[in-house]
């Protein structure tokens, strides 16, 4: 693994995440009360993960400015809402643009050990 491919919260380059870390980390947060967290790597790509203790928004971006890709759930009915995020906004997401707590946690570490989203996940470009 490069240096540009290891992750790491924003703002913070003191701890380079595996996979399974960050899938912990995310849980831990939650616990925490952290509803919101961001990782970047060092080629500039930043993750960003929304829950609200069952679903989560999981974006993946370019960099500063790009819009992106996010996790999708097909077949997911209805919205859901207490995403809060960092500057105490609170958001509702409809359930097809997010997907399960732990479905985001597999997803997330997949992403920071391989570089790419595992198979069995849906991602839509933002992009266009």
């Amino acid at each position: 693994m490069t240096l540009t491919d290891r992750w790491h919260l924003r703002g913070s380059a003191d701890h380079a995440y595996s996979g399974e870390e960050a899938r912990h980390l995310l849980r831990h947060r939650w616990d925490w009360g952290n509803q919101e967290t961001w990782f970047e790597n060092g080629a500039g790509r930043i993750l960003v993960v929304v829950t609200n203790g069952e679903r989560a928004r999981v974006m993946l971006m370019d960099g500063e400015g790009d819009l992106g890709q996010h996790l999708v759930d097909p077949r997911g009915e209805g919205s859901s809402s207490a995403y809060r995020l960092s500057n105490g906004q609170i958001d509702s997401y409809a359930d097809r643009e997010t997907v399960p707590f732990d479905v985001a946690g597999h997803a997330v570490a997949h992403l920071i050990e391989h570089g790419i989203w595992p198979s069995a996940v849906t991602v839509v470009s933002d992009r266009s």
